[in-house]
């Protein structure tokens, strides 16, 4: 058994785009798993009159206060028609550091991430998630980049 670990974003398409790669990989539907991981960044601001436990308590609940983002059951009932046995994980931190965790936790054979066209500059001042995980995984990273 394959298992990849799909990181998602909140882009759609880019999100379906990975589960394109996934198909293309040489083995059957029955030899991969798939753990689709969605990582909500922290809410980080400076404690006030309530203290950072308002913070804290934020950051508990951001799945049921954002939802579930599309991107992550679009590339659920796509794995479903494809027959691809998956499961779901959601995470609320750095996004790259969650992903190369959660991978390491499940003991991931690949991860596979989206990017986006940025410009140099772009990429300078914002830094890149699927760059950083690149960089700091120890196991092999499908980078797909959607035109």
């Amino acid at each position: 058994m394959y298992h990849v670990l799909v990181a998602v974003d909140t882009d759609v398409d880019r999100a379906l785009s990975q589960v394109d790669v996934l198909e293309a990989l040489p083995a059957s539907a029955d030899e991969l798993f798939v753990t689709v991981v969605h990582v909500y960044e922290a809410v980080d601001a400076p404690a006030d009159e309530a203290g950072s436990s308002v913070i804290d308590d934020v950051n508990r609940s951001i799945e049921d206060l954002r939802g579930i983002p599309e991107s992550v059951t679009a590339v659920e009932s796509r794995l479903d028609a494809l027959a691809i046995a998956h499961d779901r994980e959601l995470h609320v931190g750095e996004p790259a550091d969650a992903i190369v965790s959660a991978a390491t936790a499940h003991d991931a054979d690949a991860i596979s991430v989206g990017v986006r066209a940025r410009t140099p500059v772009g990429k300078a001042l914002f830094g890149s998630v699927g760059q950083a995980v690149l960089l700091s995984a120890d196991r092999p990273v499908i980078v797909d980049r959607p035109e």
